[in-house]
């Protein structure tokens, strides 16, 4: 690794992801003068590729034109040998996610009135964004598209920053993603943006609401174990759940607020960042308390007593992948390591002609060779099946089944998904549908389709343990939680769940049938 990008020394690697890879660094001036700052460089595999190079320049473009204190701030771009960098802001403290996780690790959930007055900033900083206008006084109409709890920072002395506008769109900037992608952290994105529709800031507060719901109740307004289900849950006709549901204790005109960011059409949200803020204020008005940013540097400081460098480290969206279904359980004071995937961004290139020669050719395929395939290809089979869908019919692609939602259970029980009706083809999770090919056997030329193999059903087990541990499966280290979702032979298993924090290490014996299977534990009950 260089030791330098331009004027600016990179102290080490904070993440890597699929365009760009991101360096704590330090800019140096006369005198001993010295600023940290965050440097995000395009990956030099990317720099003779005149696509990324210009939605990389778009996002310092945008990003150099937002001046807000709710913003985070970008200092500098350049090119320097070579290589692109933007350097932004560095803002020592934890994202959203990992504050709510240390929280309810340590003392249970944020006390709702210190929420609000976070999601406040976090929305006035929204709102300065979505009013850009540009030299000639005009509105830019910029829509941030991935608000999610890692793009959003809280700093020791109290400042709520969003971050990462890395895909966020202007509605007179190029399309440079191409037709058939979808960008963003999906458990988070409204009806309309999954159905590929046109944006507004709309958009945003919706996410921005899925964000409070999370903090409120430690989980997300549906049950969902796969993208398939996320999608379902969120595009079909259903309201998501209501606060209320979850905790009974939320007062009733914050639980007026998050439904209203929720409501599926947009016309029924809050239309401006603004509005969102002032029912926000006056909700923590309602309360009798007051919040200042002093109050929450005290939480942020008490949560991370000593440390320095908590966050920016795999934080920004499009350089890590999150599983927004395991929301807020793991403390973030244990190391993690840089992560490269990203499970829940969905991006896929893949044309309908090819997933249709995937499917046999035909655009309605059997039930369960369909959802085989969104299986199989993840959040490419998933942007795909969304893109079938019309915006002003229920959002169900025709012929498809939807598949079951794995109900949660206490602590020592294992839930086995409800079957499919009697009179369906075979069971959901009958290993590879017929005609169906795994995502690494495409190439750009032609798909193979492999010929059907009888298999046995595996076990899909879901782990969801509070406020984290370490997994042990029959002997063997899984890590520590969230997990994805293992699969395994059907059968007798032994699960280990080890939290040193909470001196617990408990061992427990696993009959796993065939199909989803969900197992909750709570380490400090």
């Amino acid at each position: 690794m260089a030791n330098s990008i331009g004027k600016y020394t990179l102290v080490r690697k904070l993440a890597v992801g699929g365009m760009a890879e991101v360096f704590l660094a330090r800019a140096d001036g006369p005198m001993g003068f010295q600023k940290k700052v965050v440097v995000k460089r395009i990956l030099p595999h990317f720099v003779d590729d005149p696509r990324f190079v210009e939605m990389f320049l778009g996002e310092a473009r945008l990003a150099a034109e937002l001046s807000h204190p709710n913003l985070v701030h970008i200092f500098d771009f350049g090119n320097a040998d070579g290589q692109y960098f933007i350097a932004m802001e560095y803002i020592d403290g934890p994202n959203l996610r990992v504050l709510n996780r240390e929280a309810r690790a340590h003392e249970g959930p944020l006390p709702l009135p210190l929420v609000a007055k976070i999601v406040s900033l976090a929305a006035e900083g929204l709102h300065s964004a979505h009013e850009l206008r540009d030299e000639n006084n005009q509105p830019v109409n910029l829509v941030h598209r991935d608000i999610s709890p890692d793009n959003v920072l809280v700093a020791r002395n109290g400042a709520v920053k969003v971050v990462d506008f890395g895909i966020a769109k202007a509605a007179n900037q190029p399309h440079l993603t191409k037709s058939g992608m979808i960008k963003g952290k999906m458990a988070y994105m409204p009806p309309e943006q999954l159905a590929r529709e046109p944006l507004d800031r709309r958009a945003d507060l919706f996410a921005l609401g899925i964000v409070l719901y999370e903090l409120v109740c430690g989980d997300m307004p549906f049950d969902a174990t796969s993208e398939v289900s996320i999608i379902q849950a969120i595009m079909g006709q259903e309201p998501l759940k209501r606060v209320t549901k979850q905790r009974p204790d939320v007062p009733p005109a914050l639980d007026a607020i998050i439904a209203r960011c929720l409501e599926k059409k947009p016309a029924a949200r809050y239309s401006t960042g603004r509005e969102l803020q002032q029912d926000l204020e006056r909700f923590i008005q309602s309360t009798g308390e007051t919040v200042s940013t002093s109050d929450i540097a005290a939480h942020v400081n008490r949560l991370f007593p000593g440390e320095s460098e908590v966050t920016q480290n795999a934080r920004l969206s499009d350089l890590e992948g999150v599983d927004p279904t395991a929301a807020s359980h793991k403390s973030a004071s244990r190391p993690q390591p840089e992560r490269t995937d990203q499970p829940s961004t969905v991006s896929t290139g893949l044309s309908h002609t090819a997933l249709s020669r995937v499917t046999g050719g035909q655009r309605r395929v059997g039930p369960f060779a369909a959802l085989g395939t969104l299986l199989l290809l993840g959040g490419a089979g998933a942007a795909w099946w969304v893109s079938q869908q019309s915006s002003d019919k229920p959002h169900q692609p025709e012929g498809v089944v939807a598949p079951p939602v794995a109900p949660v259970v206490d602590a020592g029980e294992v839930a086995q998904a409800p079957a499919p009706d009697a009179g369906s083809e075979e069971p959901v999770d009958a290993g590879a549908p017929t005609g169906v090919v795994a995502a690494h056997e495409l190439d750009a030329g032609s798909v193979k389709v492999e010929a059907p193999v009888a298999a046995p059903r595996p076990a899909r087990l879901e782990l969801r343990v509070r406020p984290y541990a370490t997994v042990y499966l029959d002997g063997k280290k899984l890590g520590d939680t969230p997990l994805a979702v293992q699969v395994v032979s059907a059968g007798k298993h032994t699960l280990r769940l080890v939290n040193e924090k909470l001196g617990k290490d408990v061992e427990v014996e696993l009959s796993l049938k065939p199909g989803s299977n969900v197992y909750k534990h709570n380490l400090k009950e």
